[in-house]
């Protein structure tokens, strides 16, 4: 089963690619940036999952990933608007 592609995905892959990186290499970058959880996330969701049940699970790793895409987005458009200026 294939998991839907957020819409800020897609605007950050083509923020990646107008700063020169090929689509291949812009999905990588969104994997490392944004996917990967480090072992401290890992932790906290694990606890948090303990503490408040697996229905929240999801909901906490929803979140993370949305703040590492927002951060993500912001630093790309911060880049794009040094270029303009």
């Amino acid at each position: 089963m294939l998991k839907a592609k957020h819409p800020l995905d897609l605007k950050i892959i083509t923020l990646l690619q107008h700063h020169g990186m090929i689509k291949s290499e812009a999905k990588a970058h969104l994997k490392n940036e944004v996917y990967r959880l480090q072992h401290e996330d890992v932790e906290k969701i694990n606890k948090y999952t303990l503490h408040f049940g697996l229905q929240t699970k999801q909901q906490l790793i929803d979140e993370i990933l949305n703040l590492r895409r927002e951060k993500l987005l912001s630093l790309l458009n911060g880049q794009a608007t040094d270029r303009i200026n």
